[in-house]
């Protein structure tokens, strides 16, 4: 399929060359060589293959895609990264806008500030941020791209001690539906800016990010594993612990299979700012359990914390997500999780949560679009390769998933959400979400980009 029209009409070959001429970046179709690798998104179960793809060099190539595909009633998907559980960054038949070629980045130490392009992925960032001994939160995988991270909130192992990558942002450049570039601050377009900080993609297409960043050196950093009868118990000593964990301790639970091949229940933490209480804290999680089937715990640089969670999951296969906050370990929510774990329909299936509050939760509900901010953020990511298992797979979710219903606050992280993203959009952003559809609907108003989690304009 060729590039069409929202309404399936062809562009002709002839204007797509035209604009090819106008921009310093690429255009790739169906016909070039590297048009099915440049097409791939990270979750294959969403793969689509748009009619073209333009990798953009600049802010002035973003401007002129974007009024390209607006004056020809065109659908038009932002991918950076690629990584979005939704699979929102591809669009069938219509124009992906690629800007993995948007790699730019300064480290300012004496200010300690960072700008950064979108095109960069998280390992980018903490390589170049790390070498002068400063970091800001990013994801808990290095292959995230930073600019989705970011307009979704930025939740990671740094959260609950420097506060969300959005709490950390200074400004941003956007360009926005009818074409103009802006730069957004507390003071210049405030709606925008406060829109941007967890509204995800639905404002514009962002070309630069300014971050506030903070002193950061080597973290305790580990993994526990127990076995998975004791659940419960392990749970419920673990939501005690953490009630009086600091700020700079970050812990998490996920069911795994121990090297024994045992199902068990695993317990994840980065102390982020090691002392001398930090072993004391150490030796509370270890005995939280009996029996490790597991215990790695060392000192590593946040570079190599980063990374640790990064071979959970490969590129391309096939994820059906569902995503949701659980305000304590109650015995039955991790009853049910942990048999469904044991009864997953595939090996690399992936159930846990981590905990949110810390810093991050001194910031009112009403400052970003992000309000859900104290709980444990939790997951059921099933992953497999073969399409014919499709039903099976969205089958066990979707069960797993109603029978933990009934636990939960009802939330989900916006850069969680899946194919549940249309029913669930309100269920994001709570009592923010009537401000989030006014700010659409003056700065988005035709809801010219909605190939995301989309948040419709205000009638």
């Amino acid at each position: 399929m060729g590039l069409v029209t929202a309404t399936g009409t062809a562009i002709p070959e002839s204007r797509l060359a035209e604009l090819g001429e106008a921009i310093r970046g690429r255009t790739i179709t169906p016909q070039d060589a590297d048009y099915d690798e440049r097409k791939q998104i990270w979750n294959g179960y969403f793969q689509k293959s748009p009619g073209a793809i333009v990798q953009v060099d600049g802010a002035s190539d973003v401007v002129k895609v974007v009024d390209f595909a607006r004056d020809n009633d065109i659908e038009l998907a932002i991918k950076g990264g690629g990584h979005c559980f939704a699979g929102t960054g591809t669009v069938e038949g219509g124009l992906l806008l690629d800007t993995s070629r948007l790699r730019g980045i300064h480290v300012d130490p004496a200010r300690r500030r960072l700008v950064v392009q979108p095109g960069l992925e998280q390992g980018d960032v903490d390589a170049e941020t790390t070498s002068f001994g400063l970091a800001v939160t990013g994801s808990q995988e290095s292959y995230i791209g930073i600019g989705g991270l970011t307009l979704g909130g930025g939740l990671g192992w740094l959260a609950r001690y420097r506060g969300l990558l959005v709490d950390n942002l200074v400004s941003a450049d956007l360009v926005l539906a009818d074409g103009r570039l802006v730069t957004t601050t507390a003071e210049e377009h405030p709606d925008l800016f406060w829109a941007i900080r967890g509204g995800g993609g639905n404002f514009g297409v962002a070309t630069r990010f300014e971050f506030d960043l903070h002193p950061q050196g080597d973290c305790m950093a580990g993994l526990l594993a127990y076995p998975i009868d004791q659940t419960v118990q392990v749970a419920r000593r673990l939501d005690e612990f953490n009630r009086s964990a600091p700020d700079e301790l970050t812990t998490s639970f996920a069911f795994l299979t121990a090297p024994g091949g045992e199902p068990a229940i695993g317990l994840g933490f980065v102390h982020a700012a090691p002392d001398d209480s930090t072993e004391s804290l150490i030796d509370q999680m270890r005995g939280l359990g009996t029996g490790a089937l597991l215990d790695h715990c060392g000192l590593m640089p946040y570079v190599a914390v980063q990374r640790m969670l990064d071979e959970n999951t490969v590129a391309g296969h096939r994820y059906y997500p569902r995503s949701f906050l659980l305000p304590e370990l109650r015995d039955e929510p991790l009853r049910i999780l942990a048999d469904g774990f044991v009864n997953a329909p595939s090996e690399r299936s992936l159930v846990g949560g981590g905990l949110m509050g810390g810093v991050m939760s001194n910031v009112p509900a009403e400052q970003t679009p992000f309000l859900h901010r104290e709980g444990y953020l939790t997951s059921i990511l099933t992953s497999w390769t073969d399409p014919a298992k499709d039903e099976e797979a969205v089958e066990w979710t979707e069960k797993v998933y109603a029978e933990l219903l009934p636990y939960t606050t009802g939330a989900v992280y916006a850069n969680h959400l899946g194919a549940d993203s249309a029913e669930r959009i309100e269920d994001a952003y709570g009592t923010n979400f009537e401000r989030l559809t006014r700010i659409k609907a003056a700065y988005d108003p035709a809801n010219f980009f909605h190939t995301n989690n989309n948040i419709k304009p205000a009638s």
